[in-house]
């Protein structure tokens, strides 16, 4: 007894000590131990690093989303599908009538006061996956702020009309909010709301096509326009210059505006094939003959290229306008809009769609098609001649109460050639057939004897086409950071040329070869999705 006793005396002291020295590590009564210190200066949900003046937020999301878009994707619907499979319309061929995607994301937020201002930095990466495709690590933001300066990966400075805020789609505009994009700019802050920037952004490359070719680069639906290797390798300059932008904003309760301006280097690579003349008006190479031309430039073939020549340099360019207008109802409704006018630098017109591919649908035995390029040029062209394009976005927001709202968005988009982009294109698919590619003799039939003429199987060989979509989406935010939604979006393709065209089958894809009428093609596409953020 007396062991025992001794031990529960000792066991007690035990207690007592330690009890003893936790209490010294305990505040005094009346002061509250703060172990995470809140930073009040930038809003809600920072607070301090531990031992350091620089104040972070850690935030994120959470989505689901599922669509049903006949041979399209979540992003790219299917008139810009990003390849032929996508736009086929047949039982095999794409990414599947519906398809589901799953996202998450972690965002870090950081700030801190200097001497020169408030330093930033952000990030945003996390996991994307699809179905019937799988998931892939991905990240949209990466980028610096200090002294007026954004340096990293963030968003184009050209951008004004925001296209996630009313559509879960991606319809066509100048928008890259959502993949992000590569920048260095500095913006002068005015006051009252007003801003300038001069930002150098990455280039939004589209292709330039040399149509002076043994086979015709313009293949339905490739990305960019022309996948071979050997055709971009020749025809689009490596980058030069970065897009250099500019633009001039007003942000007030009201509303806001900007006007913008960008200048694009889409300079040509080198000429190829047979110098034209009266003796070769359609520079094929001449009958047994190899793949070089009297003057030693190789017909259709990068090798040797550089004793071609090359047209020279040109400069694309792109400009807008937007608008916002605020709290038009109680609500917070509010109205949007966005004009471009772009010469030779499509993508910011449509910089997603655009960048996936050109414009074409199947449906049965009809095809709409139209050429997404920033230039075309050929020893019949001689100069480059860069392609018109210019469309507008808008959209009305209508929050029926703080926590339901409808949107109804539209945009469209008109692309034009010139008489000599035109004819150079016409005269390249009056000769050749490859594999994905519109026009050219049928085979077994004399040049002579098709229809249409010139250019078989067009009963008018006219590139030039335009597209519009009209889209609504309703969104019920169940609380203030989680939401489910409905989109429904119809399109619109207004094909290029009118008649029928020969289509060559190309490899691997079940649209067979044979000749497809051209018309205009349309779709309706829906999507519902399951959203919650984290501390946004």
């Amino acid at each position: 007894m007396k062991m025992v006793k001794s031990l529960l005396l000792g066991t007690a002291a035990g207690f007592v000590a330690v009890a003893g020295a936790q209490a010294a590590d305990l505040p005094v009564k009346g002061a509250a131990v703060q172990y995470v210190k809140i930073c009040s200066l930038y809003g809600d949900g920072f607070y301090y690093l531990p031992g350091t003046d620089i104040c972070v937020k850690v935030g994120g999301y959470v989505r689901m989303q599922s669509s049903w878009a006949p041979s399209g994707g979540q992003t790219n619907w299917s008139i810009f599908g990003g390849n032929l499979a996508n736009v086929s319309n047949t039982r095999t061929d794409g990414n599947g009538d519906w398809s589901i995607r799953a996202r998450a994301y972690i965002s870090m937020d950081t700030r801190q006061q200097t001497e020169y201002g408030v330093l930033r930095t952000y990030i945003n990466i996390g996991l994307s996956g699809d179905s019937p495709a799988g998931a892939v690590f991905s990240g949209n933001r990466a980028f610096v702020q200090f002294a007026g300066f954004t340096v990293g990966l963030a968003q184009s400075f050209y951008d004004f009309y925001s296209s996630p805020a009313t559509s879960f789609f991606g319809p066509p505009s100048s928008d890259t909010g959502d993949g992000g994009w590569r920048v260095a700019a500095y913006t002068q802050n005015w006051g009252n709301g007003i801003t300038s920037t001069l930002s150098l952004e990455e280039s939004r490359r589209l292709t330039v096509v040399n149509t002076n070719w043994a086979s015709d680069p313009f293949l339905v639906a490739t990305a960019p326009l022309n996948s071979s290797a050997v055709f971009t390798a020749i025809e689009t300059r490596k980058v030069n210059f970065p897009d250099i932008v500019s633009a001039l904003r007003i942000d007030q309760a009201w509303g806001g505006g900007q006007i913008m301006f960008a200048a694009h280097d889409a300079s040509p690579g080198y000429y190829a094939g047979p110098i034209q003349s009266n003796a070769n008006p359609l520079n094929v190479a001449p009958t047994g003959t190899t793949l070089a031309n009297v003057t030693g430039c190789p017909f259709g073939t990068v090798t040797g290229a550089e004793v071609c020549g090359h047209p020279a340099d040109k400069i694309g360019w792109a400009a807008g306008v937007g608008g916002r207008l605020n709290n038009i109802t109680p609500t917070g409704s509010y109205f949007q809009f966005q004009v471009n006018y772009t010469k030779g630098a499509m993508r910011y017109l449509a910089v997603t769609p655009f960048g996936a591919g050109s414009g074409a649908f199947f449906k049965g035995a009809t095809l709409g098609y139209g050429w997404a390029t920033d230039g075309v040029y050929s020893n019949l062209t001689g100069d480059i001649r860069l392609t018109t394009a210019y469309g507008f976005n808008a959209a009305y927001d209508h929050y029926w109460t703080k926590a339901l709202k409808t949107s109804l968005y539209g945009a469209a988009g008109w692309i034009v050639y010139d008489s000599a982009a035109n004819n150079a294109i016409c005269t390249l698919e009056s000769q050749f057939n490859t594999a994905g590619s519109l026009g050219g003799p049928q085979p077994g039939v004399g040049a002579g004897l098709q229809i249409g003429g010139n250019y078989p199987g067009f009963t008018n060989c006219n590139n030039n086409w335009k597209y519009w979509v009209l889209g609504s989406r309703t969104q019920w935010n169940i609380t203030p950071a989680f939401y489910v939604g409905l989109d429904v979006l119809y399109t619109k393709l207004l094909t290029a040329s009118s008649g029928f065209v020969y289509y060559t089958a190309a490899t691997g894809n079940a649209k067979p070869t044979g000749y497809y009428q051209l018309t205009d093609q349309d779709q309706w596409i829906a999507q519902v999705r399951f959203h919650r953020d984290i501390l946004p």
